[in-house]
C-alpha cells in the first residue's frame, strides 16, 4: 500500500506537470520578489537563489535606507504570499471545479493579506531574535533553533488558508497542528528543497561565472522548485483528509 510521503510526492510531481503551464505563469511573481531587496540600499546579498540581510551592518544604514528597506521588503513579502496563494488555487480549483481566474481576483485582498500579515510577524521575530542574539556567544546555536521551530510550525500556513479557508488565527492553529502531528512531512519537504536548491547552484556554478550564477539559480527556483515545493507542501497538507488522497 503506498504510504502518504510517497502519495504526496507522486501526487505533487503529477499536477505540476499536468498544470506546468500556469503554474510557470502564476510562479512568475516570485522573480521581483527576490529581486526588489537587492535593489534597495540595504546590506542583501543573493546566496543559493535566495536573498539575505546582513544584520551587523543595519547600523550603519540611515533612518531613509531603514524605510526603503523595509518598504521593499514589505512589497517582497506579498509577493511571495500572493504567489503562494495563486499556486494553491490552481489546485483547490482542481477538487471544487472552481473558476481559476474568479478565485485568483478574490484572493488577492482576503487569503494574500492574511499570508502576508504572518509571514510579516514570522520576519519581525525573526529579526528581534538576531538582535537580541547578536554577539551573544551561542548565537550560532540559539538562532538557527529559534528559526527552524517558528518556520517549522507555520510551515503550513498557506494551504491552511487557501484550502481551508481559514482567518488568520485559525491558519496558524491549524499549520501547528498539521506540523506537530507529522514532523517528517517538514522534514521530508526540507530535505528536497535542500537537494533542489544544490543541484541548481551546481549547474549554475558549472554554467555561469559570478554573480550571474546567482540569478540564474534565482531563477530556477522562482519558476521551477518553488512552484513544485509549494504543491508538495499543499498534497502533505492535504493528506489529513482521508477523501482527498
Amino acid at each position: 500500500m503506498e504510504d502518504e510521503l510517497s502519495r504526496a510526492f507522486r501526487y505533487a510531481f503529477e499536477f505540476y506537470f499536468k498544470r506546468l503551464g500556469i503554474i510557470v505563469v502564476f510562479s512568475i511573481p516570485f522573480i521581483p520578489a527576490f529581486l526588489i531587496p537587492v535593489l534597495v540600499p540595504a546590506p542583501t546579498y543573493l546566496a543559493i537563489g535566495g536573498v539575505f540581510v546582513r544584520t551587523g551592518s543595519i547600523p550603519e544604514l540611515s533612518l531613509l535606507d531603514i524605510i526603503f528597506t523595509a518598504l521593499a521588503y514589505g512589497i517582497a513579502v506579498f509577493l511571495i504570499a500572493d504567489t503562494l496563494v495563486n499556486i494553491n488555487i490552481v489546485v483547490r480549483s482542481k477538487r471544487t471545479l472552481t473558476s481559476i481566474g474568479h478565485e485568483v481576483a478574490q484572493a488577492l485582498g482576503t487569503y494574500a493579506m492574511r499570508i502576508f500579515y504572518i509571514y510579516t510577524m514570522v520576519l519581525l521575530l525573526l529579526f528581534i531574535a538576531q538582535l537580541v542574539t547578536y554577539d551573544n556567544p551561542f548565537q550560532s546555536w540559539l538562532y538557527p533553533i529559534f528559526t527552524l521551530l517558528l518556520t517549522g510550525l507555520l510551515f503550513f500556513v498557506p494551504p491552511a488558508v487557501v484550502i481551508d479557508n481559514s482567518d488568520t488565527p485559525s491558519a496558524i492553529r491549524r499549520s501547528v497542528a498539521m506540523a506537530v502531528h507529522n514532523p517528517h512531512f517538514v522534514l521530508l519537504w526540507v530535505v528536497i528543497a535542500l537537494a533542489g536548491v544544490s543541484v541548481a547552484k551546481l549547474l549554475g556554478d558549472l554554467i555561469f561565472s559570478n554573480p550571474f550564477s546567482g540569478y540564474f539559480v534565482l531563477l530556477v527556483n522562482s519558476l521551477i522548485l518553488l512552484p513544485f515545493l509549494t504543491l508538495l507542501q499543499t498534497q502533505m497538507y492535504m493528506e489529513k483528509y482521508p477523501l482527498a488522497r
